[in-house]
């Protein structure tokens, strides 16, 4: 049994529960057992009905987003329910009282089968966490952090706190690499003062004449004139040391959250497990401590070097795939004879498998049959319910359908 429970949402959208029900049946389905039910309130005084439906064998599908949670709550555990949104991109548009094809053609692609599954690509993050930016701006965002995540601060200037809170580092920061749970960081020291002898007591400081020597704790070498003060007020502690030379350091990073204005990355499709945030929202910051355990996601694209132009004849003669990719995923090795792709860094796209001339790379998740039968069910059911001249909108399952949503209507 094929169950599609619809609701108006208390009435606010017009909707043809028959039109519906007849454009969801397919020809080849004509004795098939589907039922669609019409709903004003699913999610309040009518939740009975969906409490019913569940219970019940077959495919359900739930024609509301906004409550997915609560009916999934009411839902037997694991029961699967597919959510269609149909208020945000039909029903709630000006020309909803006209959208019942649309309608019908959204709550039939509900109802195709996923995907085959896919070979996965496994990430691991213990929640080591680093920040780069002024150090009046990480360090409270740290503090809000420091709850579910190891946090290490990258000084890029500002005044920090006397209290060493968090682990200080600071440098030239030469190279970021990596994704979600495999970031490497790797940066260089020059500056006179060693902050992991630093007590913060502030008498270097005090003694600089000059004032070259801010609350980060870093020596500016442009202002030092070799008076030495620092270096006598510091004593014991012998944090400061002009004879150090430059040293080079490499670290391990589960997450980065970089505040800066320029991003330490240059692609368009940032990696996994880095955020660019200049001025972080709590919503960042709870997909941070989201970020910490075992995730998978599907291997996007298959590779065939055999009919590849570029590596057939061991030397560069097609670089379609490697200009396209927006998540910097897919470079020429170092001999240049053959492609590379990083799986972890690709995003499913599918930008290289349009422009591949040979067809060496496609995209496996989800692959072209399944979105071939998608495409197929949303204009045939268009179609049927008596729409005409359809104009069919393909977007990002996550980003796009928010951004739908934020619209309000279609």
């Amino acid at each position: 049994m094929k169950t599609t429970l619809i609701c108006s949402c208390n009435r606010t959208m017009p909707l043809e529960s028959r039109t519906i029900a007849q454009a969801l049946r397919a020809p080849a389905e004509a004795t098939a057992p589907q039922r669609v039910e019409l709903h004003h309130a699913l999610c309040r005084r009518e939740s009975a009905a969906f409490v019913r439906a569940a219970g019940e064998a077959g495919e359900l599908v739930v024609a509301c987003t906004q409550e997915a949670r609560l009916f999934t709550e009411l839902a037997p555990a694991s029961r699967p329910i597919r959510f269609v949104n149909i208020r945000e991109t039909g029903g709630w548009g000006r020309e909803g009282a006209r959208a019942m094809p649309k309608i019908a053609a959204l709550l039939a692609a509900a109802h195709v089968p996923e995907p085959a599954p896919a070979p996965a690509v496994g990430y691991r993050s213990s929640g080591r966490t680093l920040l780069i930016g002024p150090l009046d701006a990480t360090e409270p965002i740290a503090r809000q952090l420091a709850g579910g995540l190891d946090v290490t601060l990258f000084a890029q200037g500002g005044a920090g706190r006397q209290s060493r809170d968090f682990p200080v580092l600071a440098g030239r920061i030469d190279h970021l690499t990596g994704w979600l749970g495999a970031f490497e960081l790797r940066w260089t020291t020059a500056n006179p003062i060693d902050l992991d002898l630093c007590t913060r007591c502030n008498a270097c400081i005090t003694a600089c004449p000059e004032d070259a020597i801010g609350l980060d704790y870093q020596i500016d070498l442009e202002r030092c004139r070799d008076h030495r003060a620092c270096v006598t007020a510091c004593g014991a502690a012998g944090a400061i040391d002009f004879e150090r030379g430059a040293r080079a350091h490499s670290a391990h990073f589960d997450l980065v959250l970089d505040l800066r204005e320029r991003p330490a990355f240059g692609q368009a499709t940032l990696p996994q497990g880095y955020w660019h945030a200049p001025r972080p929202d709590s919503a960042t910051l709870l997909a941070m401590h989201e970020s910490v355990g075992e995730f998978e996601k599907p291997r996007f694209v298959a590779y065939d070097a055999a009919i590849c132009a570029h590596a057939r004849n061991k030397k560069v003669g097609c670089s379609a795939c490697v200009d396209v990719c927006s998540a910097a995923a897919i470079a020429s090795d170092a001999a240049g004879d053959r492609v590379v792709a990083n799986v972890q860094l690709c995003a499913g796209c599918g930008a290289c498998a349009s422009v591949c001339p040979t067809g060496a790379i496609t995209h496996a998740y989800p692959g072209a049959p399944h979105e071939g039968l998608l495409i197929r069910t949303l204009l045939t059911t268009f179609q049927r319910a008596g729409g005409r001249d359809a104009a069919l909108l393909i977007h990002g399952r996550e980003s796009g359908a928010a951004l739908l949503a934020d619209l309000g209507g279609a």
